[in-house]
């Protein structure tokens, strides 16, 4: 055993002696929001309007795909694990199952409604009155709910792709093999209830690495390589040993509510 540990530490001081601190970084993609004017003569006229969350009908993980009967729908996330051998970095492809509390985020974004001065309106009771009336249009749901806007929630997407091809290390820009990593978005819909018009169409990204997310380059030909893994102290081999086999993740349930509760805040900012 002890021959074990001596050789994965030889095999860190080689990696450590190859390789520097780096960042890498991405720039906020930006929102797209978009208002009808008639949005701000209802905002105007009613300064807290009766509101409900209507949200894709799922029963497990983040998806946007239509379940039927008791199906339960899913999503399946490819993630890297990489693992540490004679000094150098193995990557796998390992597909997983992620969970999410949906009702967490359904929450989330009824909670920032209400705190935004909105009067929401329970989504179950909604619901049950659509289920009973399949064939009325939203323009006369407004008698049986009392509801004047309904906020879609499109979808979800936990699995946005971004891939850089640098990253800074000792404050000098690095060209480097295409580092991936994942974000997030949101899109909603904003429909008038008294007309049936859509008045409002939001989305909004989770952009990762913003602040700079910490890894180790190495010189390679004719680009470097970039290592996702937080820096180590000197010595730190069971930290080592325990991030080498940790896999790229999506974002957390309590990251995705954070993300999900500020998007809510950015699109009554655009509704006013």
């Amino acid at each position: 055993m002890k021959y074990g540990y001596f050789f994965l530490l030889i095999a860190s001081l080689t990696q450590s002696a190859c390789s520097q601190k780096a960042l890498v970084r991405f720039s906020q993609k930006p929102p797209e929001l978009v208002s009808a004017d008639v949005l701000t003569e209802i905002m105007l006229v009613n300064k807290s309007p009766k509101i409900v969350l209507r949200v894709p009908i799922t029963r497990k993980g983040v998806t946007n795909t239509q379940g039927t009967g008791n199906q339960q729908s899913g999503v399946v996330n490819p993630v890297v694990v990489r693992q540490i051998n004679n000094g150098r970095s193995k990557a796998r492809i390992q597909y997983v199952e992620s969970q999410y509390d949906e009702t967490a985020l359904y929450n989330a974004i009824e909670k920032q409604l209400f705190k935004e001065g909105f009067s929401v309106r329970d989504r179950g009771l909604f619901n049950e009155v659509l289920d009973d009336n399949q064939s009325i249009d939203y323009s006369k749901i407004t008698a049986l709910t009392n509801t004047d806007l309904i906020l879609e929630l499109v979808r979800i997407d936990n699995l946005v792709g971004y891939t850089t091809n640098v990253c800074y290390a000792d404050d000098e820009e690095k060209p480097i093999n295409g580092y991936r990593t994942v974000g997030a978005s949101v899109e909603f819909k904003l429909v008038h209830v008294k007309t049936n018009e859509i008045v409002g169409s939001y989305k909004i990204h989770y952009t990762p690495c913003l602040d700079g997310c910490r890894g180790l380059y190495r010189k390679g030909s004719p680009r470097g390589h970039f290592t996702d893994s937080p820096w180590l102290k000197p010595g730190e081999l069971r930290q080592l040993q325990k991030l080498s086999r940790k896999p790229q993740e999506t974002l957390d349930q309590d990251e995705l509510e954070l993300f999900i509760a500020n998007a809510t805040h950015q699109l009554v900012q655009t509704m006013r």
